[in-house]
């Protein structure tokens, strides 16, 4: 099982990677940045327009947020996006928004956090057999 988790992950990695590559070939130039640039050098981010892929994790729906923890390989973001999305655990995806090295959420006050204007889902999670796909 341990065995079967890693080949996992290191496929993760390796999609995540080359996702990244893509999103910085792509298109228009943009600030296409790390998780772990974030995290290493938050003060050069502040305020800045990013865009990011990663993996989801815990996602939590809220009144008017949805927040997540995004993974990229390098290193994790808490990332925060007005309304409700999509992505669920494990999920793939892209984020365009802005870096906040405070950012005010209802009655909380997060710090190094991403603040979503799009959250597009690059690659759904694999979910077990018999998952139900909506509430009964």
């Amino acid at each position: 099982m341990e065995r079967r988790a890693a080949h996992y992950a290191r496929r993760m990695r390796l999609f995540t990677l080359a996702l990244f590559v893509l999103l910085n070939a792509c298109g228009p130039p943009r600030s296409v940045v790390t998780a772990g640039a974030l995290v290493e050098d938050p003060t050069r981010y502040d305020g800045a327009e990013i865009v990011l892929a990663g993996i989801v994790e815990n996602p939590r729906r809220s009144a008017g947020y949805t927040s997540f923890t995004l993974v990229d390989g390098t290193a994790r973001v808490p990332v925060i996006a007005w309304g409700t999305q999509e992505a669920g655990m494990g999920d793939t995806v892209e984020v365009r928004g802005a870096f906040r090295s405070q950012l005010r959420a209802g009655d909380q006050l997060l710090s190094d956090t991403v603040e979503a204007k799009f959250v597009r889902v690059v690659r759904a999670a694999g979910r077990p057999p018999g998952t139900p796909v909506s509430p009964p």
